[in-house]
């Protein structure tokens, strides 16, 4: 489904990340793990279209991105749920997920698919005329899931979604995470620091490093690897 050839992108004449390359197969959860500057939240950037690419081929579904806005993108069936969130405070949580379905057009399947955001996260009902900025750091997450699954995404990209969570929230979130690959098939791209959790639910995982990838495999081998496990997983 996705992609990745000798990818470069960075910020004006900084360059993060160095000719990452790597696929996603449709259907999977691809897990990428990494400490703070690896270049994670750099490369889910470069793909949603947010910065552009330096040099390098990115393809969704074998068409080629090339210089396509996030917007373009989004359209496409691309959409990110970015690191801190990054709702609309003055917004109720309704509002935010109307937001979303900005790319719709029928109000059915929106209203529709509302009410499915809702079941999957049963908390936000309670929440739904809240303003979003008085949501608790878990709430936001499953706002921020709710809006991007509004677009009703092929390829989901996932920013850092346990950052900040109650060990609770977290298993909360990652049981959504597994839902909606297993149940709906969705494909999802999963940007972690969080090891354990990540790898428990990814079929495959890269490592990142210095803005480049240094480890690959299935979740499985590398749960099992002792340098990803001292490294990555406190032990």
């Amino acid at each position: 489904m996705l992609k990745v050839e000798q990818l470069h992108a960075g910020y004006g004449s900084l360059e993060v990340l160095h000719g990452i390359s790597f696929e996603v197969a449709q259907g999977s959860i691809v897990a990428i793990l990494g400490s703070n500057g690896a270049g994670k939240t750099t490369l889910m950037r470069a793909l949603s279209g947010l910065i552009p690419i330096k040099s390098g081929r990115v393809e969704f579904e074998d068409r080629p991105l090339g210089r396509l806005s996030a917007e373009k993108r989004l359209r496409e069936g691309l959409a990110l749920v970015p690191e801190g969130r990054d709702l609309f405070g003055s917004l109720t949580v309704r509002e935010n997920l109307v937001m979303g379905a900005y790319t719709r057009r029928s109000r059915f399947e929106m209203e529709q698919d509302i009410e499915r955001i809702l079941d999957l996260f049963p908390r936000l009902k309670e929440r739904l005329h809240a303003h979003a900025a008085s949501l608790s750091g878990g709430e936001g997450q499953m706002l921020a899931i709710g809006r991007a699954l509004m677009s009703h995404p092929r390829l989901l990209l996932l920013d850092e979604p346990s950052q900040g969570l109650a060990p609770i929230i977290v298993e909360t979130v990652f049981d959504v995470i597994e839902q909606l690959n297993k149940a709906e098939g969705l494909t999802i791209v999963l940007v972690e620091q969080n090891a354990h959790q990540a790898l428990e639910v990814a079929h495959d995982a890269y490592i990142l490093q210095g803005g480049s990838i240094v480890l690959n495999g299935e979740a499985a081998t590398l749960t099992a690897n002792s340098s990803v496990q001292e490294l990555y997983m406190g032990g």
